[in-house]
């Protein structure tokens, strides 16, 4: 069911539609905006005014890193299984014979 998301960046409201379950919605803003918070921190107090949208693309660059990080770590986790699962077939035809 599509609804109405509003949410409060830097002190701009954005409003979007979304399809995304209540839950996982929650989840998502709530991690944007915990990463968000530690690019703030990173930035001087007079600074954050007037640097809104350079908070917002490192918030975006740290949240890709983190993907293409994950992403990495999801393939070679997928590769060692798969090499695990060979070597344990692999056992198992020996054992047959």
């Amino acid at each position: 069911m599509e609804q109405v998301i509003k949410i409060e960046l830097l002190g701009e409201t954005f409003k979007f539609k979304s399809e995304e379950n209540r839950k996982n919605l929650k989840e998502i803003l709530s991690y944007l905006m915990d990463e968000l918070h530690k690019v703030e921190e990173e930035f001087p107090s007079h600074a954050l005014k007037t640097n809104k949208l350079a908070i917002l693309v490192m918030t975006a660059l740290n949240i890709s890193k983190q993907y293409v990080e994950l992403t990495d770590n999801h393939s070679e986790f997928l590769e060692s299984v798969s090499l695990r699962a060979s070597k344990l077939d692999d056992m198992i035809e020996i054992e047959k014979y």
